[in-house]
């Protein structure tokens, strides 16, 4: 949602300008080396005397492009959203299981939460996982699949307990540093699918809340939902929950939701996040 739509994804030619100028490149002195061969033309005599004159006409834009291709690359951490729904009859083994053998999944990559849900969504749980780059996550999910210990202690026997799984990644948005707040409440999370053409220069006013509504993270999708933004918030207590809902339906940019949903969560025992 806030920034989704970076400058440059604005311009429809954008990925085929390395092409573009390497072909330009390569075309320039095929014409050099020709000319020059022929000397059949003053542009040939002149281009045999400098033959770097089309380098410098054509590298200029190379350089143009290298310089933007520089400025959107970036190294920050990916995070991973997962949510498995788990038949009712084994929520209770599944939640015990995992207290006693968790460890051995978070010993592998870094845990920012674990929960159940509460209220919008029944016999959940939702965890959110950090990880370096996609190629980071590959490699840990690799691990895990060669981990014989993780496969016959926890993975193997939550399999048939669980009757879904989904996933997104997603990142955080620039200029809301992840933050925490010591202090017990309710979590809530929040997923919100704007429209297209809505990009604000600043953060939306539904991402703002009261004093006693902490916003922990704000998340936009990279894969899953796209031109979505997860909020994760801790209030002080469920009604400063649902006064936040009633508070964003208010705003001037509640008419760009397409669709989303909130969820109280309640946070597990192996949460980092209590």
């Amino acid at each position: 949602m806030y920034k989704f739509h970076e400058q440059h994804s604005q311009k429809p030619c954008g990925t085929s300008q390395p092409i573009f100028y390497s072909f330009l490149y390569k075309l320039s002195f095929q014409i050099t080396r020709t000319l020059v061969c022929s000397r059949i033309t003053p542009i040939g005599n002149m281009l045999a005397r400098n033959t770097n004159l089309l380098r410098r006409l054509v590298l200029p834009f190379q350089g143009r492009r290298n310089q933007h291709t520089e400025s959107v690359v970036t190294t920050t951490k990916i995070y991973e959203l997962r949510t498995y729904a788990i038949s009712p009859q084994h929520i209770k083994d599944f939640l015990s299981l995992t207290s006693e053998e968790f460890h051995l999944r978070t010993s592998q990559s870094k845990l920012i939460g674990y929960w159940t849900s509460e209220l919008g969504g029944l016999n959940e749980v939702v965890h959110i996982w950090e990880y370096d780059s996609l190629e980071h996550r590959a490699q840990v999910r690799a691990n895990l699949a060669g981990n014989t210990e993780w496969i016959q202690r926890y993975f193997a026997k939550i399999l048939p307990w669980m009757s879904g799984q989904q996933n997104s990644v997603i990142s955080v948005i620039p200029g809301i540093p992840l933050s925490n707040s010591i202090e017990k409440g309710v979590y809530q999370l929040q997923a919100f699918t704007a429209s297209s053409d809505f990009s604000p220069n600043a953060p939306p006013s539904i991402f703002k809340g009261n004093k006693s509504d902490h916003l922990i993270g704000a998340f936009k999708t990279l894969h899953g939902n796209l031109n979505s933004s997860i909020l994760l918030w801790k209030h002080s207590s469920l009604t400063a929950a649902t006064n936040l809902v009633s508070e964003q339906m208010k705003s001037d940019d509640w008419k760009h939701i397409c669709s989303g949903y909130s969820k109280i969560l309640v946070p597990h025992k192996v949460s980092p996040l209590q």
